[in-house]
């Protein structure tokens, strides 16, 4: 339940299933197919440019990363393999806004007790995956992250792009620093 008393409209419930991520893990060589290992080998590349790079990601971000339940707060995307230092790991996908259109979209959100899911590309356009996003929006805040964010110009398009910060071991939740804002209202963080 939200603070003010309402019920939160969770459209992700299912992701918490302890049975979900039990079952997802059971066999990891049917999940790994041979282009899993190909999109792994291109990230992992010191050759390669971000560009080539990024066209392998969705295929190494889907059967890599898992969405389950997190310590840190609700759900988080954990790892099935190990993680590279600046090893690319996942594109944080969704609605290409306004900064404008945002501020309504949060309004209305938080109206509806729907959780946001926004990231700030520049100041001028905001990334809502509140809809029509990714998994990239379940990584949770830690003020000592093990990744961070970046923002690649593909083929003359910005995408905010994950990178390991660190190595990252099979199992460990991903996460990076939010950046919060000096506000009135702190938002809390979670990350102990």
């Amino acid at each position: 339940e939200a603070e003010n008393g309402k019920k939160c409209l969770d459209q992700f419930y299912w992701l918490a299933s302890e049975y979900r991520s039990a079952a997802s893990c059971l066999n990891l060589h049917q999940r790994f197919s041979q282009s899993f290992w190909q999109a792994a080998k291109a990230l992992t590349s010191t050759d390669m440019c971000n560009s080539l790079k990024f066209r392998h990601l969705k295929e190494f971000s889907k059967s890599a990363l898992l969405v389950k339940r997190s310590l840190i707060h609700g759900r988080g995307l954990f790892t099935l393999v190990d993680l590279a230092q600046g090893q690319m790991l996942i594109e944080y996908a969704g609605e290409i806004i306004r900064n404008e259109l945002c501020d309504r979209r949060e309004k209305y959100y938080e109206a509806r007790s729907i959780g946001c899911y926004m990231f700030r590309i520049d100041e001028h356009e905001v990334i809502d995956a509140t809809r029509r996003g990714n998994q990239a929006r379940f990584i949770n805040h830690s003020c000592e992250p093990n990744c961070h964010s970046r923002v690649l110009l593909v083929q003359g398009v910005k995408h905010i792009v994950i990178f390991a910060q660190r190595f990252i071991h099979r199992g460990e939740e991903l996460t990076y620093d939010y950046k919060f804002p000096k506000e009135d209202t702190k938002i809390q963080c979670l990350c102990k």
